[in-house]
């Protein structure tokens, strides 16, 4: 064995690609930049049409560890599986080509893949939003698991069918070959969400598993993104018909977890529903047929209703009768979300803004404000000197002295955990009157970023 891991690659990566030419460059950086030696690199391009297999071929003049292989088929399962076909790897990695990675994730999971003898090995991870002027914000993930004291142990993911409720993904992980030999994606053209049963089917195969904390796969969101379309539910509900040939001959546990896992994921479409602030008509008959499925789990024994909230109960009957009524509920947990930044548009009015610090609460209430009233936000002011006439999301960073002499009737924005009584105390002993300074402690969520309106008032 020894022999051969020096023969073959540690590692191969899959790159599906479609018409990515906003994104592959950071991409393919990060993933050429590894720091694990001996890697093998798979780019499977879809026939692109926007200059992303001219850079893909760019970068395989390179570097000769990236090999390109022409799709036939628009299909991201069907790239998966020919890369899984080719690929000569230990372990095998998958990245989407508009995501972007830690330079030592692969190393990571690498060693802690053999120091354990490991099927596979998964890593936390961060979503983040690229705003307009190319500054990136982020939001932690966390891992693929719940419980945070089984990170960092050997699992038998075979025996834990919970994990199937809660490992979601894909990415973010490596996989030894061997266990892939007989798992393939699904292959529907042009659908999304390929990915479920072949998540389904590593889980109920592995006997030595590992999650790890460690945050290595930065995971893009953006408003195209499939799980944010009315033919959400289409693929969902496509992913899972597959999906239900291969559950036949699965224990009833694992019955269970998939039928409680649709019920999940479709509560989870109905979210990026209200994310997209339009109730999607068009998506009720695949709704209908996804609750039909449900109805039917239920009566079987095989989803209980008795393992959710009171609130998931309740949004389980509305699937049959009132599907409208679970976006109004996911449309006023948003409400309750946006509340703090609606009440501070309404605190700054017309004037001008300030942000007092540009840490990333700073950045975060800075990407917020410009979606709604960027004309009128000025500078940052920061005590940290090294920021100092430095520009942070296309806005110049100032002393505070300097911020309060020149911007004399503007607004101050105070975006920070630890030191507001202080930086509040600091702008008035400089003349700013109390009114003037607006406390906002905010919560880091990119849903406020990704939606098309802020809703306006919460019902009760």
């Amino acid at each position: 064995m020894r022999k051969l891991r020096k023969l073959m690659p540690k590692v191969t990566v899959i790159m599906p690609s479609l018409n990515v030419i906003m994104y592959i460059r950071p991409c393919m950086e990060s993933v050429l930049g590894q720091s694990l030696e001996n890697m093998e690199i798979l780019a499977i391009d879809a026939g692109s049409t926007d200059g992303t297999l001219d850079v893909l071929q760019e970068y395989a003049s390179k570097d000769s560890r990236l090999k390109i292989i022409n799709s036939d088929k628009m299909s991201y399962g069907y790239q998966v599986n020919i890369g899984l076909q080719k690929a000569s790897g230990e372990y095998i990695g998958i990245v989407e080509t508009d995501d972007i990675i830690e330079e030592d994730m692969f190393e990571v999971l690498y060693s802690t893949a053999v120091d354990n003898n490991l099927e596979y090995v998964k890593s936390g991870f961060q979503q983040f939003v690229e705003l307009s002027d190319g500054q990136r914000q982020y939001q932690a993930g966390g891992t693929c698991i719940y419980e945070k004291e089984l990170a960092g142990q050997i699992l038998s993911p075979k025996d834990m069918p919970e994990l199937a409720i809660q490992d979601y993904y894909l990415w973010a992980g490596i996989y030894r070959r061997d266990l892939l030999e007989n798992i393939r994606l699904s292959e529907t053209p042009g659908a999304a969400f390929q990915d479920i049963g072949f998540i389904y089917q590593v889980l109920s195969q592995t006997a030595r598993a590992m999650y790890i904390e460690k945050e290595l796969y930065y995971y893009r969101q953006t408003e195209g993104n499939s799980s944010f379309h009315c033919k959400g539910f289409t693929y969902l509900l496509q992913e899972y018909e597959q999906l239900e040939s291969i559950l036949e001959h699965q224990p009833y546990v694992w019955k269970c977890a998939y039928y409680e896992r649709l019920f999940q994921q479709t509560l989870g479409r109905f979210e990026r529903m209200a994310v997209s602030g339009k109730y999607w008509q068009e998506a009720e008959m695949d709704i209908s047929r996804i609750s039909g499925r449900l109805r039917k789990a239920k009566q079987e024994g095989y989803l209980q209703l008795r393992k959710f909230s009171m609130y998931e109960q309740l949004l389980y009957e509305q699937l049959f009768c009132a599907p409208e009524k679970i976006y109004d509920y996911y449309r006023q947990v948003l409400c309750v979300e946006a509340e703090p930044f609606v009440k501070l548009l309404k605190k700054i009015g017309g004037r001008d803004i300030v942000i007092f610090g540009c840490g990333k609460y700073g950045r975060f209430v800075q990407a917020l404000l410009s979606r709604h009233v960027a004309g009128q936000l000025r500078v940052f002011c920061d005590n940290d000197p090294g920021l100092h006439h430095k520009v942070v999301q296309n806005m110049e960073v100032v002393p505070p002295d300097a911020a309060c002499a020149i911007y004399k009737k503007a607004v101050f924005v105070l975006s920070n955990f630890n030191h507001i009584d202080a930086m509040k105390a600091q702008l008035m002993e400089m003349g700013i009157e109390e009114e003037r300074i607006i406390i906002n402690r905010p919560i880091i969520d990119l849903r406020l970023l990704m939606m098309q309106d802020l809703p306006k008032e919460r019902r009760t």
